[in-house]
């Protein structure tokens, strides 16, 4: 069979559609070797046997590897790489479901829920009520900040750039994560930008999570949530939508 050149960006591309490392190099040689044992799979990835034989089920199950039995051994060949495109859309599906799921925390948010007697979530409104919020996050102790910022216009890029600057500046180390519509990357080397394409999305507001989640909305009313809860269901949502 004539040997398929690999390219070394390919390992780095592949790992960006969820596969493992040692996935990577048991599909790139399944696809060079050909109908091949899982022998001499796992001699071209540099793997043990009996982790071949784990990837290769892992593979199986995401359609990149077929398996056949010829005189009673099993033979192996990856798909072909058109199959890669399912996973984008596997992925693509995943994440518009975490979106509506996103959605729906927020709705039920903005009933202003009582959780345990306490008031845990709390609302203001107007101009006051987003400076009380904004001040109220440059004191956090929290060195790792996200930030969903669906419409540039209720917090502008600028001014979120000059609030983490303060931040930084006072804890002496922090990360950033932002989704922003703001196509330009940013100068500050902890600040990590991900395009959130607006147009394609229903979801309009500002979200900002530290060791609390402040929402502000274009309708000029701010939410403050302080429920742990809460909190970490909204971090574990916008770290899925990151990824």
């Amino acid at each position: 069979m004539e040997k398929i050149e690999i390219l070394p960006i390919l390992p780095l591309e592949l790992r960006k559609l969820g596969l493992t490392e040692k996935e990577v190099r048991v599909y790139l040689a399944a696809l060079e070797l050909g109908y091949t044992s899982v022998q001499e799979i796992a001699q071209k990835a540099q793997i043990s046997r009996p982790t071949a034989y784990e990837i290769i089920e892992s593979l199986e199950k995401k359609e990149l590897i077929t398996q056949s039995k010829e005189k009673g051994k099993r033979y192996f060949a990856a798909q072909s790489p058109d199959h890669l495109l399912g996973i984008l859309k596997r992925q693509k599906k995943e994440l518009e479901e975490k979106e509506r799921e996103f959605l729906r925390v927020i709705a039920a948010l903005r009933t202003k829920y009582y959780l345990n007697d306490k008031k845990e979530i709390k609302v203001y409104s107007g101009k006051s009520g987003l400076e009380i919020l904004l001040d109220d996050f440059l004191t956090t102790h929290s060195k790792e900040i996200y930030v969903l910022a669906s419409d540039n216009k209720i917090w502008p890029s600028g001014q979120r750039e000059s609030t983490y600057q303060k931040i930084k500046k006072r804890l002496g180390k922090i990360q950033v994560k932002e989704l922003s519509p703001v196509k330009n990357k940013s100068s500050l080397p902890y600040l990590e930008r991900k395009l959130f394409n607006q147009n394609s999305s229903s979801f309009k507001e500002t979200v900002i999570i530290y060791d609390k989640v402040i929402i502000l909305t274009s309708q000029k009313i701010c939410l403050l949530i302080e429920n742990k809860v809460v909190i970490n269901l909204i971090k574990s949502l916008f770290l899925l939508i990151w990824k």
